[in-house]
Protein backbone atom coordinates (compact mmCIF):
# COMPACT_ATOMS: atom_id res chain seq x y z
CA UNK A 1 0.00 0.00 0.00
CA UNK A 2 2.18 2.76 -1.29
CA UNK A 3 -0.15 4.76 -2.03
CA UNK A 4 0.60 7.94 -4.80
CA UNK A 5 3.93 8.46 -3.68
CA UNK A 6 5.49 5.75 -4.38
CA UNK A 7 3.98 5.38 -7.89
CA UNK A 8 6.05 6.50 -10.89
CA UNK A 9 5.80 10.61 -11.68
CA UNK A 10 4.45 9.24 -15.41
CA UNK A 11 1.22 7.39 -13.97
CA UNK A 12 -2.45 7.86 -14.83
CA UNK A 13 -3.52 8.07 -11.06
CA UNK A 14 -0.83 10.44 -10.01
CA UNK A 15 -0.98 12.91 -12.87
CA UNK A 16 -4.79 13.28 -12.40
CA UNK A 17 -4.25 13.25 -8.66
CA UNK A 18 -2.01 16.51 -9.07
CA UNK A 19 -3.54 17.76 -11.90
CA UNK A 20 -6.92 19.34 -9.53
CA UNK A 21 -7.47 22.59 -11.05
CA UNK A 22 -8.38 25.55 -8.97
CA UNK A 23 -12.12 25.55 -9.65
CA UNK A 24 -11.97 21.82 -9.00
CA UNK A 25 -10.54 22.32 -5.68
CA UNK A 26 -12.69 24.89 -4.46
CA UNK A 27 -15.39 22.76 -5.46
CA UNK A 28 -13.67 19.88 -2.94
CA UNK A 29 -13.11 22.61 -0.07
CA UNK A 30 -16.47 23.69 -0.32
CA UNK A 31 -17.89 20.26 0.68
CA UNK A 32 -17.13 20.78 4.48
CA UNK A 33 -19.58 21.49 7.09
CA UNK A 34 -22.15 24.27 7.26
CA UNK A 35 -19.78 27.17 8.76
CA UNK A 36 -16.23 24.86 8.70
CA UNK A 37 -13.85 27.27 6.87
CA UNK A 38 -13.71 26.12 3.23
CA UNK A 39 -10.54 28.55 2.76
CA UNK A 40 -8.50 26.73 4.73
CA UNK A 41 -9.90 23.52 3.38
CA UNK A 42 -8.60 25.06 -0.32
CA UNK A 43 -5.35 26.17 1.42
CA UNK A 44 -4.63 22.53 2.58
CA UNK A 45 -5.50 21.10 -1.08
CA UNK A 46 -3.41 23.23 -2.37
CA UNK A 47 -0.44 22.72 -0.23
CA UNK A 48 -1.22 18.41 -0.07
CA UNK A 49 -0.90 19.21 -4.70
CA UNK A 50 2.34 20.79 -3.75
CA UNK A 51 3.86 17.65 -1.60
CA UNK A 52 3.47 16.03 -4.44
CA UNK A 53 -0.07 14.09 -3.02
CA UNK A 54 1.48 13.17 0.51
CA UNK A 55 0.21 14.74 3.85
CA UNK A 56 1.76 15.89 6.90
CA UNK A 57 0.95 15.49 10.36
CA UNK A 58 -0.83 19.08 10.59
CA UNK A 59 -3.40 17.95 7.74
CA UNK A 60 -5.44 15.78 9.65
CA UNK A 61 -8.60 17.61 9.47
CA UNK A 62 -8.00 20.00 6.85
CA UNK A 63 -8.42 19.03 3.80
CA UNK A 64 -8.86 15.49 4.61
CA UNK A 65 -12.53 16.28 5.92
CA UNK A 66 -13.25 17.13 2.31
CA UNK A 67 -11.14 14.64 0.71
CA UNK A 68 -13.32 11.74 2.31
CA UNK A 69 -16.67 13.56 1.71
CA UNK A 70 -15.76 13.80 -1.92
CA UNK A 71 -14.32 10.47 -2.01
CA UNK A 72 -17.76 8.92 -0.35
CA UNK A 73 -20.21 9.97 -3.59
CA UNK A 74 -20.32 10.32 -7.28
CA UNK A 75 -21.95 14.03 -7.85
CA UNK A 76 -22.99 14.65 -11.42
CA UNK A 77 -20.47 16.83 -13.24
CA UNK A 78 -17.82 16.11 -10.94
CA UNK A 79 -16.22 13.25 -11.87
CA UNK A 80 -12.61 14.21 -12.17
CA UNK A 81 -13.34 16.05 -8.47
CA UNK A 82 -14.49 12.53 -7.24
CA UNK A 83 -11.55 10.50 -8.66
CA UNK A 84 -9.07 13.03 -7.42
CA UNK A 85 -10.63 12.76 -3.77
CA UNK A 86 -10.69 8.91 -4.12
CA UNK A 87 -6.95 8.85 -5.18
CA UNK A 88 -5.44 11.33 -2.85
CA UNK A 89 -7.94 9.26 0.33
CA UNK A 90 -5.92 6.80 -0.96
CA UNK A 91 -2.84 8.34 -0.85
CA UNK A 92 -3.69 9.31 2.91
CA UNK A 93 -5.03 5.79 3.58
CA UNK A 94 -1.33 4.34 2.33
CA UNK A 95 0.79 7.17 4.93
CA UNK A 96 -1.44 5.30 8.08
CA UNK A 97 -4.46 8.05 8.04
CA UNK A 98 -7.83 6.61 9.83
CA UNK A 99 -10.84 6.82 7.85
CA UNK A 100 -14.54 6.34 8.57
CA UNK A 101 -14.75 4.80 4.86
CA UNK A 102 -13.11 1.01 4.97
CA UNK A 103 -11.47 0.90 1.41
CA UNK A 104 -12.56 -2.82 1.17
CA UNK A 105 -15.58 -2.16 1.55
CA UNK A 106 -15.53 1.03 -0.09
CA UNK A 107 -14.44 -0.32 -3.76
CA UNK A 108 -17.90 -2.72 -3.52
CA UNK A 109 -19.75 0.32 -2.14
CA UNK A 110 -18.45 2.77 -5.27
CA UNK A 111 -18.64 0.00 -7.95
CA UNK A 112 -21.36 1.78 -9.82
CA UNK A 113 -19.94 5.30 -9.30
CA UNK A 114 -16.31 4.19 -10.21
CA UNK A 115 -17.67 2.14 -13.42
CA UNK A 116 -19.59 5.01 -14.56
CA UNK A 117 -16.71 7.55 -14.94
CA UNK A 118 -14.91 8.38 -18.40
CA UNK A 119 -12.56 5.87 -19.06
CA UNK A 120 -9.31 7.18 -18.26
CA UNK A 121 -10.88 8.35 -14.66
CA UNK A 122 -11.92 4.60 -13.90
CA UNK A 123 -9.07 3.25 -14.86
CA UNK A 124 -7.19 5.57 -12.68
CA UNK A 125 -8.93 4.81 -9.71
CA UNK A 126 -9.40 1.24 -10.25
CA UNK A 127 -5.36 1.00 -10.79
CA UNK A 128 -5.04 2.98 -7.74
CA UNK A 129 -7.22 0.29 -5.56
CA UNK A 130 -5.47 -2.48 -7.06
CA UNK A 131 -1.62 -0.83 -6.25
CA UNK A 132 -3.03 -0.27 -3.29
CA UNK A 133 -4.19 -4.00 -2.41
CA UNK A 134 -7.75 -3.74 -2.27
Amino acid sequence: MEGLAAVASASPARSLALSASPAELTWIAALCDAGDDAPRHLQQLQAVLQQGGTFNDAQEWYPFEVIERGASQLRLGHEREFAICVLLWLQALAQGRASILDPSLHLDDRAMDIEALPDALRDAVLDAFTAAGY
